[in-house]
């Protein structure tokens, strides 16, 4: 088996949706467990917790997520209003993209839920994109990846995070070799049989589901409309479609049963229309991921002229991008003047204008287009955080510390925060700080080891205070711990 993380023209490709399963821990022959054995003595919460976590530090250090703080936090926003309605609500769960057009989507043990780029594209509207979200979130609620491991007592299928990493991301930008090696001496069956969900699971999962999306104001019709899409696209490209269909059963009968199942879901909310975030946000992904920049344009141009409305909007934001991407920043910048003329309302065409001001090499005119931004939107995450480079590039460290600082917690810019604090702080010589925010960066990214290293460097600089010094020992040691435990198993 070789998946290549490049989208593939004429081919769509889908793997399981339950490969989280490949992440259970390895167990000694004589130590399985006994059959009656409750499911939390096979995969307790906190090895799902730990196993998932393990899983998207593997896909941030092979680069496969989108990694765009808008995309992330509107999923975020879709993700957590199917989760209020679930048995799940009040557990943590992360959305996040990741960059491959094949069309997936995956739960990972402990509330992580991946969506390729691909599959956000295929959407025809936001309640199909919605129903795949709460087909997924209804998996990890009904705990379907340890009732499996319970039921089938494959819990040493020898394989663990970054097996599972590797093949969810195609290998990242190398070849099928260490996909191939991962799971090579036989291992294949073995590995496929433990990460299938039944076909059980999957009605359960729809049902579960087409009431989450009921519950949280979308169409469950969304749910069977996008099973059919893919039925479609599957007879056309069966071959791309085998490894999905073996571990996710998708048939005639299962697709009839989700359509009738859908129209008896009472208050069904019906003719539901897509939000303008799920346009703004499908365009982006189209924009950030198109490997062909100038059919990507020929695209949206065509789409500016044929569509109205809402679609024609989202049509010149995406065109908007993909200059910016092309480094055409006059022409980025009269496509998202025009975008905020009509539409001030909106954070995101803000932020695009001032991205074209910027690629226009005019800085003044960028930041003043954040603070006029940010004083009608002073809780947007992503403006401040967009302001504060900003700053740096026209070399205010200062002033961009103090703004990194009083952003809020919020997973879709965590990342890159932690990555400008450490920029901020060592232009302002507080090389200690730059060493333990780029820590924390290293330690979200997976890389435990390098975090460790830089947390001693930060010690032995002299402006951590005794607070931060503790801090900053304490962090140390818990990821030396975390070491520890991961060796031990």
């Amino acid at each position: 088996m070789s998946l290549r993380f490049v989208r593939h023209p004429g081919r769509i490709g889908l793997f399981s949706l339950a490969l989280s399963l490949a992440t259970s821990p390895v167990w000694p022959a004589n130590a399985l467990p006994e059959m009656g054995n409750s499911v939390d003595e096979v995969l307790s919460p906190a090895d799902e917790a730990r196993l998932g976590r393990e899983v998207i530090q593997q896909l941030r250090g092979m680069n496969a997520l989108l990694d765009d703080p808008l995309v992330d936090r509107y999923l975020q926003s879709l993700g957590q209003r199917l989760v209020s309605q679930s048995t799940a609500a009040g557990d943590p769960f992360l959305f996040f993209a990741v960059r491959d057009g094949r069309v997936n989507a995956f739960a990972l043990p402990g509330g992580y839920v991946g969506v390729n780029t691909g599959l956000m594209v295929l959407t025809r509207n936001e309640s199909e994109l919605a129903g795949v979200l709460a087909h997924e979130v209804s998996h990890v609620a009904q705990r379907h990846i340890a009732r499996r491991m319970a039921d089938s007592r494959q819990a040493n299928i020898l394989t663990g995070a970054a097996t599972l990493a590797a093949i969810l991301a195609g290998a990242g930008a190398g070849s099928g070799q260490m996909v191939q090696g991962a799971i090579s001496a036989g291992m294949a069956a073995t590995v496929q049989n433990a990460i299938s969900f039944t076909l059980q699971n999957e009605k359960e999962a729809d049902r579960i589901g087409m009431h989450l999306l009921a519950d949280s104001g979308f169409d469950p019709a969304g749910m069977p409309s996008f099973f059919e899409l893919m039925a479609q696209q599957s007879r056309y490209y069966e071959t791309a479609y085998s490894d999905f269909l073996r571990s996710h059963p998708l048939n005639t009968e299962r697709i009839s049963e989700a359509t009738d199942r859908a129209r008896m879901v009472p208050n069904r909310p019906a003719g539901v229309a897509s939000s303008r975030a799920y346009a703004l946000a499908r365009s982006r992904v189209r924009a950030l991921a198109a490997q062909d920049l100038i059919e990507q344009e020929t695209g949206f141009r065509s789409e500016i002229d044929r569509m109205r409305g809402l679609d024609q909007e989202a049509a010149r934001y995406g065109l908007g991008l993909i200059l910016l991407r092309k480094a055409q920043g006059p022409a980025a910048l009269e496509q998202f003047t025009a975008l905020v003329q009509a539409h001030p309302e909106v954070p995101e065409y803000r932020s695009g204008l001032a991205e074209a001001q910027q690629a226009s090499q005019d800085t003044s005119a960028a930041l003043a287009t954040y603070r006029q931004s940010l004083a009608l939107f002073p809780d947007d995450s992503v403006l401040s955080l967009d302001y504060a480079r900003t700053l740096l590039i026209q070399g205010d460290a200062t002033a961009a510390y103090a703004q990194l600082e009083r952003l809020p917690t919020a997973p879709e810019i965590t990342a890159r925060r932690l990555r400008l604090l450490a920029q901020a702080a060592e232009e302002l010589g507080q090389k200690g700080e730059s060493h333990a925010h780029l820590g924390e960066y290293l330690a979200l990214q997976g890389q435990t080891r390098e975090a460790i290293a830089q947390l001693g460097y930060a010690l032995k600089e002299s402006d951590l205070d005794a607070g931060e010094r503790q801090r900053v020992e304490s962090r140390r040691k818990a990821l030396l711990q975390e070491l520890r435990e991961a060796r031990d198993r």
